[in-house]
């Protein structure tokens, strides 16, 4: 049992997984180890308890939206041009004001996810926002 629960952990759930197949899959890269960083951030009831925190994640793509779903309650679900993805030493970068996604919370959010794709993922991402960054 437990070692169910841990392998899924860092990996899409299936319910959510064949949601994002029928928008038209493009990219996933699962088991991410990253941290996710707040700044100035605020929710409704809550805070997180520390400006950082480590997740595993899985991050998944499709024309329509981004979605990365970690542990730590990492939840990001976005459509083109909200999430600025960069590249930093070597693993990819996703920032973004969580008032662009959702209308309760306010702040910077980053996301540092370690992956040997990084630099492969980062131009898909590029290409998907239509954006270069310098």
């Amino acid at each position: 049992m437990i070692g169910r629960l841990l392998a899924k952990r860092g990996a899409l759930p299936a319910k959510l997984r064949a949601e994002l197949e029928t928008e038209g899959l493009k990219l996933v890269e699962e088991r991410m180890p990253g941290t996710v960083t707040y700044r100035r951030y605020l929710a409704a009831g809550q805070r997180p308890a520390s400006g950082q925190q480590s997740t595993l994640a899985a991050l998944a793509l499709t024309p329509r939206r981004l979605v990365v779903r970690g542990t730590q309650n990492v939840v990001l679900d976005a459509p083109p041009g909200v999430v600025t993805p960069t590249l930093e030493d070597g693993a990819l970068k996703l920032s973004y004001q969580a008032e662009d996604l959702y209308p309760t919370r306010a702040g910077a959010v980053e996301l540092l996810l370690r992956t040997p794709r990084a630099a492969e993922i980062h131009a898909t991402l590029e290409a998907w926002t239509g954006t270069r960054s310098s």
